[in-house]
């Protein structure tokens, strides 16, 4: 069996106007990935990073100390939901993203009110009952990523693969694995850390497997700065 290694970005920019761009510690946690992957001696035969920068930004901080790997490709499949307009369709009044930020540095706790916020959005997004108000509802969306798996298993051809990811697509995966409803999928999703790597192991036949979730043994011996989860 050969095994696919999701990793989720590095942190982004919680609270800035490009929150694609990761911060300064979202570039050291890719770094750590890199030190990671290249001291277990991963030989992947391809890497694949979705189509957000910071999905391309954790990448090359992984390359700076992780070497053995083969063609790098882009796949849009692997791309996070669009959390703007899931919490857009929950909460109109915040469809201006100043709107929103500005809502979210007159809280008192800046984090745990988006929090809330978000996992409301998502509670309403995941339910199924509101599909239509949607860009991509939570069906289409898991679909999309259940394609982009298929085919990363036609053009791994039973390699080692490496997937620079997000929260989101990881999360897809895992329900599928697992058989869990989507309530249960996102009290995962929530655990997720910037950095951490989950990996699956597949077969000729195409069947995967979850071997493990979330890893971040690499994130904690660096620092407890290092577990971040926005």
């Amino acid at each position: 069996m050969a095994g696919i290694y999701l990793v989720r970005h590095g942190q982004a920019g919680f609270g800035k106007l490009n929150y694609d761009q990761l911060s300064d510690t979202g570039h050291l946690q890719g770094e750590l990935v890199g030190k990671s992957l290249a001291l277990r001696g991963i030989e992947a035969g391809m890497v694949v990073h979705g189509a957000m920068q910071r999905h391309r930004e954790t990448m090359q901080g992984a390359q700076k100390h992780w070497h053995t790997f083969g063609p790098v490709s882009e796949m849009a499949g692997f791309n996070e939901f669009d959390s703007d307009d899931v919490i857009a369709c929950a909460y109109p009044q915040f469809k201006n993203k100043a709107v929103l930020g500005a809502w979210i540095l007159a809280q008192p706790n800046k984090r745990k009110a988006f929090q809330e916020l978000f996992a409301n959005a998502v509670e309403r997004w995941t339910s199924g009952n509101h599909d239509s108000d949607y860009l991509e509802s939570w069906a289409a969306f898991t679909g999309r990523v259940t394609a982009a798996l298929e085919e990363l298993l036609i053009r791994a051809e039973g390699k080692h693969v490496v997937v620079f990811t997000s929260g989101g697509p990881i999360t897809a995966i895992a329900q599928q694995c697992l058989g869990l409803t989507h309530d249960k999928a996102f009290d995962m999703n929530w655990t997720l850390l910037n950095g951490g790597i989950t990996q699956l192991l597949y077969n000729s036949k195409g069947k995967v497997s979850l071997a493990s979730f979330n890893e971040q043994q690499h994130l904690a011996q660096a620092g407890k700065h290092f577990l971040t989860y926005r």
